[in-house]
């Protein structure tokens, strides 16, 4: 009896979010802004270790959390980006 040929993989899953090298790219985003606020200022190894906590930090709080958070958090702290699709609260009619 032979082996199978493992030659041809399947993904699992395809939905997974864009990455960078193995970070996600939310999270290295926010590291690497970290990183050039320090060197910006002078501190490039005190901005790479705030950026570092600061996504740490940020991976702990989405983790098993919808994968837009990060847009549900920006919209409920800064009203950004507004929603044009809805229509307004003060709008009470019953269709249908």
């Amino acid at each position: 009896m032979t082996t199978p040929d493992l030659s041809h993989t399947i993904p699992r899953r395809l939905d997974d979010a864009g990455k960078f090298l193995f970070w996600e790219r939310d999270v290295a985003g926010i590291g690497l802004l970290g990183t050039l606020v320090g060197v910006g200022i002078g501190y490039p190894l005190s901005g790479l270790t705030f950026g570092l906590v600061l996504a740490y930090g940020y991976s702990k709080l989405k983790a098993g959390k919808h994968p837009g958070i990060a847009a549900h958090g920006l919209y409920w702290l800064t009203g950004w980006p507004a929603l044009r699709a809805l229509p307004g609260s003060h709008l009470r009619e019953l269709n249908g």
